[in-house]
């Protein structure tokens, strides 16, 4: 007996992922170390927009991270809506991780260009 499945191979950091598409409506994996820093992108951005910190560094300090992670994290905050709802849900495409979405420098402001970029459909 010989399937055949649509399958997709993913390098996901360091590990590879095998992704299979179905119509299996099984509960999506929610990525928790994606929403953390999203989270904390929104927390930075919140103590340098109500002046409870006066500098990146002082930011770095407080959050027990290097100052350039910060200045790493910190466009996440900007990410579109539809983005931080299908990452919440676990809905974001397989490849997606925290690092590669901190690492990325190229992030668009434009919400449609960012679903792009990002393998969001």
């Amino acid at each position: 007996m010989t399937r055949d499945i649509p399958l997709q191979i993913k390098r996901r950091g360091v590990e590879m992922r095998l992704v299979i598409e179905s119509g299996d409506s099984s509960r999506p994996k929610v990525d928790p170390i994606l929403l953390k820093e999203i989270a904390r992108a929104h927390r930075c951005f919140q103590a340098l927009l109500t002046r409870r910190v006066a500098s990146i560094a002082e930011l770095a300090a407080r959050e027990g991270v290097d100052d350039r992670y910060v200045s790493n994290v910190l466009p996440l905050a900007f990410l579109a809506p539809e983005i931080v709802e299908a990452i919440v849900r676990g809905a974001q495409p397989a490849d997606l991780t925290a690092t590669q979405l901190v690492r990325r420098i190229d992030l668009p402001l434009d919400w449609q260009a960012q679903k792009q970029a990002l393998g969001f459909r």
